[in-house]
């Protein structure tokens, strides 16, 4: 009797454990977490991780819109990514992705992608029923497996980044206070590409998707580094965005915006550029995202290269503030 309860203790055990990270394939390796792990329609949700340095890990929060009434979450509407289609991360080759290019401040960098099916700025726990059909709202549980899943495979790296491009932006700063628990020891920067959080204060966004965090909306992502960079003094925190993010603008008009975009961009960026662990970079044009871009080497605002500043922010000696000038 003794000998079946330890065979089946050691079988409960194989089955939880993870595989270590070297047992990954070269490249971009898929991961279903199944359970409550959710895309938009019901299809089973899956991530990537791709392996690299164990001591250096990129969690990167894919972007992908947002839906949040009938119009904008109809099949088909495409306001959001609805989906997770095979071999997806093989998409992202370029800036922080780039493993050829010698000037990348990641390469070599273990990556997991957490990617983004749900219309919800990777925050949401709730299924919606909206009249042009329903949608699982789970960008907060898919997230969660993501980021226990990569707990469990890189247990002790020294360097870790946090970053997002547009809604993964927003993802990026919601989970982080989870990631920088789970990683108090490493050096952690959170990077917010092209996510500031404009938002309408009567937007009703949050509310649908079960995510809201007890203040008007408008203030929600700000409120968000606030109490993050607060209670991290020793991580780092970043925003990029250009002037007139044309898919920012979009966006913000959808939710019925008032107000102009960059007045609302630049007084959310002056809340925060006055504390000690945040920098912002605000580069012309209205270009959206610059991480998995060309771009990513060869933008420069006021004088200083996006490339040399984003290193700067992930390498250890904080960057100044940096706003184009007339823009």
């Amino acid at each position: 009797m003794r000998s079946i309860v330890i065979l089946m203790i050691f079988l409960a055990l194989s089955a939880a454990a993870p595989i270590a990270a070297q047992d990954l394939a070269p490249g971009w390796n898929p991961i279903t977490p199944g359970g409550s792990a959710l895309c938009a329609r019901g299809t089973p949700y899956t991530f990537y991780a791709r392996p690299g340095d164990p001591a250096k890990l990129l969690i990167y929060f894919q972007g992908g819109g947002a839906c949040w009434n009938d119009e904008t979450c109809a099949p088909g509407a495409g306001w959001f990514d609805e989906i997770v289609v095979g071999g997806e991360a093989d998409n992202y080759s370029q800036g922080v992705f780039d493993p050829n290019n010698g000037e990348n401040p990641l390469a070599g960098y273990s990556a997991v992608m957490v990617t983004y099916c749900t219309g919800d700025y990777h925050t949401g726990d709730r299924r919606v029923e909206y009249a042009t059909g329903a949608v699982e709202h789970r960008g907060a549980v898919n997230a969660a497996a993501a980021i226990a899943w990569t707990a469990r495979q890189f247990p002790r790296p020294s360097q870790v980044v946090i970053a997002g491009c547009s809604a993964g932006a927003i993802g990026s700063i919601y989970h982080a206070p989870a990631i920088l628990r789970r990683y108090a020891n490493a050096r952690v920067t959170q990077f917010g590409d092209a996510g500031v959080g404009v938002i309408p204060p009567a937007w009703g966004g949050f509310d649908v998707w079960g995510a809201r965090r007890n203040t008007t909306p408008d203030q929600v992502v700000t409120r968000l580094y606030r109490a993050a960079a607060g209670n991290a003094p020793r991580a780092r925190f970043g925003q990029y965005t250009t002037a007139q993010d044309s898919v920012q603008t979009t966006y913000y008009t959808i939710m019925g915006a008032v107000n102009a975009w960059t007045l609302e961009m630049n007084a959310r960026i002056d809340t925060l550029v006055g504390r000690a662990n945040f920098r912002a970079y605000v580069a012309p044009g209205g270009e959206h995202c610059i991480a998995e871009s060309g771009r990513f080497y060869g933008e420069s605002a006021n004088g200083v290269r996006f490339r040399d500043w984003f290193a700067a922010l992930v390498g250890g000696d904080l960057p100044g503030n940096v706003r184009c000038e007339g823009c």
